[in-house]
C-alpha cells in the first residue's frame, strides 16, 4: 500500500503540472524537429508485491542502463537493461498471524530487458538545445524478465541459500501436480517520470515504473500445499512447509511457537507412503488452505530511480507523421 500511495501521489502531481502548462499555438511551432540519441544510467530501488510479507524495509537496490531515440516532438523509443533484487519474509509479519505461521521467505535477483517508449507531455520542437527545461513523461513497453527465487534452508540444515524452482515446492513436475513455472517471463512496464535539462546535452530525471507480470511465482508461492511425501525430496519438503521451524531461517530469530499453537492448534503428524513422518500446523496441510494468496492476483515489482543521461548523437531526422 505504501508504494501504491507513492505512485498515485506521483501521478497526481504530474497531472497537475500538465494541466497547468499553457498551450502553444501550432502555427507558431517550427516545422522541423531534430531527432537525437540519448544514453544514460539509472540507480534506484526495487520493491515487490506478492504473496509473502513485505514492507518498505525490504526495499533493495536496482540499476539500469538505457538508450533512447527521439522520433517526434513527444516520443522517444527506449531500450532498457535493468537488474534489481526483491525480497519478502513472513517472519516479519505480526506474531500469531497467518503469514507469521506460514514462515516463508525469498529473495530474487531480477534481470530485465525492456523495449518501449517515453511520451513527453511537454513537446520539444527544433534543435536538441531547444528541448524543454523540464517535462513529465509517461513510459511503457514490454519486457523480458529472468528471475530465480531462492530461500535459506532451515537453521538445522545450515541455513544455506538454495534455488526453489527446481525443488518443486508445490509439487510442480510431480505426478498429479502442475508443470514447473518458467524462470523467463514477459512483463509490462508502465510508469511515470520527470526529466530536467541540465545543459545542452545532459539531462537529469527520476521515474517510478511498476512491472505487471503474468506469473504468481516471483516468490515461489502461488498454489496449494502439496502432500510432502509426494515431493520425493526431503529438502523440497522442508522448503515447502516451514510452519514448525523453531527459528526463522532468514534472520535466525526464535519463533513464538506457543502462540501459534494457541491460534492454530497443536501440530498434527502423519506417516507418508515413503515411511517418513511429517508434521505441520493444522490449517497448513494438504487440501486445507492455499500456500499463497489469490490465484487471480499476479506478482508485481517496481523499479524506482534517478537517472543521468547524455545526448550522444544529434542532427537525426524524425519521421514525418501525417
Amino acid at each position: 500500500m505504501y508504494f501504491r500511495f507513492i505512485f498515485l501521489s506521483f501521478l497526481l502531481t504530474i497531472t497537475q503540472i500538465i494541466v497547468a502548462q499553457p498551450k502553444k499555438t501550432p502555427a507558431l511551432l517550427p516545422a522541423v524537429t531534430e531527432g537525437y540519441v540519448r544514453m544514460g544510467m539509472m540507480a534506484g530501488t526495487a520493491n515487490y508485491f506478492g504473496d509473502i510479507y513485505t514492507n518498505v524495509s525490504f526495499t533493495r537496490p536496482s540499476l539500469a542502463l538505457f538508450i533512447t531515440r527521439k522520433i517526434s516532438p513527444h516520443i522517444h523509443l527506449r531500450l532498457n537493461l535493468s537488474v534489481g533484487r526483491i525480497e519478502g519474509d513472513d517472519s516479519k509479519a505480526a506474531e500469531g498471524s497467518v503469514p507469521y505461521a506460514r514462515n516463508l521467505h525469498f529473495r530474487n535477483d531480477l534481470k530485465e530487458i525492456f523495449i518501449g517508449f517515453e511520451y513527453d507531455f511537454k513537446a520539444s520542437y527544433g534543435k536538441h538545445k531547444k528541448r524543454k527545461f523540464f517535462t513529465p513523461y509517461f513510459v511503457a513497453g514490454i519486457a523480458l524478465l529472468h528471475h530465480n527465487p531462492q530461500a535459506k534452508t532451515p537453521t538445522n540444515m545450515d541455513a544455506k541459500w538454495v534455488d526453489l524452482q527446481a525443488l518443486g515446492t508445490e509439487g510442480q513436475g510431480r505426478i498429479g501436480y502442475g508443470t514447473p513455472y518458467n524462470k523467463v517471463q514477459i512483463t509490462i512496464p508502465v510508469g511515470l517520470g520527470l526529466k530536467f535539462k541540465v545543459d545542452d546535452r545532459w539531462d537529469f530525471g527520476m521515474e517510478i515504473v511498476p512491472r505487471f507480470t503474468f506469473t504468481d511465482y516471483l516468490d515461489d508461492v502461488g498454489g496449494a500445499y502439496p502432500k510432502l511425501d509426494n515431493l520425493g525430496n526431503p529438502l523440497a519438503a522442508a522448503m515447502s512447509n516451514r510452519t514448525l521451524e523453531i527459528n526463522a531461517a532468514n534472520n535466525g530469530q526464535k519463533r513464538n511457537l506457543e502462540l501459534l499453537y494457541a491460534n492454530f492448534g497443536s501440530p498434527i503428524s502423519y506417516v507418508g507412503f515413503d515411511g517418513n513422518q511429517y508434521q505441520t500446523l493444522p490449517p497448513f496441510q494438504h487440501g486445507q488452505t492455499s500456500r499463497g494468496g489469490s490465484k487471480n492476483r499476479k506478482d508485481m515489482y517496481i523499479f524506482t530511480g534517478f537517472h543521468l543521461s547524455y545526448i550522444v548523437n544529434v542532427g537525426l531526422k524524425c519521421p514525418q507523421f501525417k
